[in-house]
């Protein structure tokens, strides 16, 4: 589970729940709780279940709720950082972001259907409700990957509210004025396959390489062109400018 590469694949979808400001070895160390606040909701929501009590899913329904309106507010979260981290001596969570907030406020929503339709004398719709929420917990827990947050930025991007990459035709352009190639993804997947004038300077060591980046127009690019997108902000925000998102390695590719 922890390998560059499944790691790297768990990373990307950290990113896209919201962790943009971190970077893998960050990410690290407050995996596990990451893992833990949903897989302690989904034990008590399934416990509701089995004993089809409605109040037990009330219960969790308004922990879910909670978070989505107090960031560093979730229960189980402050419970993972005032009793486990000092037990096992591990990272403070931090503050949720939205998009995670968002799935914890789906996951209410779910719960507080399947509560109702108990009390309704419906069970059978209430277990296949709980069964809904319990796959898709079972994908957060073991992958990072929230389907909710996945929808958020599709529906984003098919808006236009997302940061758009450069016009191909520009990156054309800046590329034949001497523009320079990165490639933000990590080593291991940089070296099974990469645009062959493309420098490798991964997310994570962004910051640490600004010298680089002085005076210099650099077209950046990754897997899906979420990562590039977070490098253009980091190297923006140290006052590196002249840095372009030119999307995923597909996209860029047809630069050339």
């Amino acid at each position: 589970m922890n390998s560059p590469e499944a790691f790297s694949l768990q990373h990307r979808n950290l990113v896209q729940q919201g962790y943009q400001g971190y970077n893998s070895a960050q990410l690290k160390q407050i995996d596990m709780g990451l893992r833990f606040t949903p897989a302690a909701c989904a034990l008590i929501a399934i416990y509701g279940a089995y004993t089809q009590n409605p109040a037990v899913l009330f219960f969790v329904a308004f922990l879910g709720m909670w978070a989505f309106f107090f960031p560093a507010g979730h229960p189980m979260d402050l419970f993972y950082n005032k009793v486990l981290c000092r037990i096992f001596n591990t990272e403070t969570l931090p503050p949720n972001p939205f998009q995670r907030r968002l799935a914890c406020f789906a996951a209410g929503i779910m719960n507080t259907t399947a509560a109702i339709f108990f009390i309704v004398g419906v069970p059978t719709a209430a277990f296949i409700t709980i069964g809904l929420l319990m796959v898709l917990q079972s994908i957060v827990i073991f992958t990072h990957f929230c389907t909710l947050s996945w929808m958020y930025e599709k529906i984003l991007r098919g808006l236009g509210l997302w940061d758009k990459p450069i016009d191909i035709e520009e990156a054309q352009k800046l590329l034949e004025t001497g523009a320079i190639l990165v490639d933000v993804r990590g080593p291991d997947e940089f070296a099974k396959g990469h645009i062959e004038s493309a420098v490798n300077i991964p997310l994570d060591t962004i910051e640490s390489q600004l010298a680089f980046f002085e005076n210099k127009q650099v077209l950046l690019y990754c897997a899906s062109g979420a990562r590039s997108q977070i490098a253009k902000q980091k190297l923006n925000d140290k006052g590196i400018i002249s840095v372009f998102n030119l999307g995923s390695k597909n996209r860029a590719s047809s630069a050339f």
